[in-house]
């Protein structure tokens, strides 16, 4: 706005020209000498966004409503950047109500003063920034579920010492929360270790649930097979909504304690890995209530 004095002086709101934004028409109203009455906006700048055309969509609606957040700014020429204004309330737009904003944006006083950087050469830049909200139709809901049903899976691993070079075995699948997992077990070692690497995969998911990332706290277990002296660790992970996420331990158990057979975990060439899924989390899409 060049000649900003002439127009301060009139008393007048300044309307800008029509402008497209998120599918509507509409106005900036601009009040250099502030809007008084029941705004409030005396001794202060006033501004407002003005709606002039409202969607088709909108308009087959008798009583249609637009829910928008306003940002409105002044350019600064002192740094060099835009000062931003927003009282962070979503403005409501109705057939009764086409205008919506700030009465009291900023005080005159530290506006008109030139040292403050807002007015450069008789000219200011202002501007608005306008986001609409949509109405919120589903709601992504998610639970975490502590000891989900089945939640235990146990895989014997027969002629252990005959399972040959062969890098990975997986077991059976098996389902828990809204989809299938298996266990991978490698007899050699992951990472140069020398010990039993166990890990569990996600899988495909249940037909008619949602796909998400998944959340996942579990154990794994080697099984002592004379005792209860079983090798356990714990662990929480988040797994992606693709296929083929693996965590787990890389030496879960070192070959050396594993082939001991007086210690119980290799038993007849046999072992068994067991994994129980403490928690895990499901995703639900809701109507919204919002």
């Amino acid at each position: 706005m060049v000649g900003f004095s002439e127009v301060k002086l009139s008393h007048k709101a300044y309307e800008s020209a029509a402008f497209n934004a998120c599918g509507h028409k509409w106005r900036l109203i601009f009040h250099p000498a502030g809007k008084e009455g029941e705004d409030g906006g005396k001794d202060h700048v006033s501004i407002y966004a003005r709606i002039e055309n409202v969607a088709a969509s909108e308009m087959l609606m008798n009583n249609w409503e637009i829910k928008a957040e306003l940002k409105f700014f002044i350019y600064n020429h002192n740094v060099k950047k835009y000062s931003v204004f927003q009282d962070g309330s979503v403005k409501h737009y109705n057939k009764s109500s086409n205008e919506c904003g700030l009465a009291q944006m900023l005080p005159l006083s530290k506006f008109n003063d030139p040292c403050n950087g807002y007015i450069d050469e008789d000219a200011c830049t202002i501007g608005v920034e306008i986001f609409v909200l949509k109405p919120i139709e589903k709601v992504e809901r998610v639970v975490i579920t502590h000891n989900p049903p089945n939640n235990k899976f146990t895989w014997k691993i027969s002629g252990f010492s005959k399972l040959g070079d062969k890098k990975y075995h997986y077991s059976d699948e098996f389902v828990i929360g809204q989809r299938h997992w298996k266990m991978s077990m490698n007899p050699k070692g992951d990472k140069g270790k020398n010990g039993l690497s166990v890990y569990v995969d996600a899988s495909a998911f249940l037909p008619n649930t949602v796909v998400s990332s998944i959340y996942a706290k579990f154990k794994l277990r080697v099984l002592n097979q004379k005792n209860t002296n079983h090798v356990e660790k714990t662990f929480w992970q988040f797994y992606s909504r693709e296929s083929g996420d693996s965590y787990g331990k890389a030496e879960l158990i070192s070959l050396e304690e594993l082939k001991d057979e007086s210690k119980g975990y290799l038993v007849k060439d046999s072992i068994v890995l067991e994994t129980v899924m403490l928690c895990v989390s499901e995703t639900k899409l809701v109507d919204s209530t919002i």
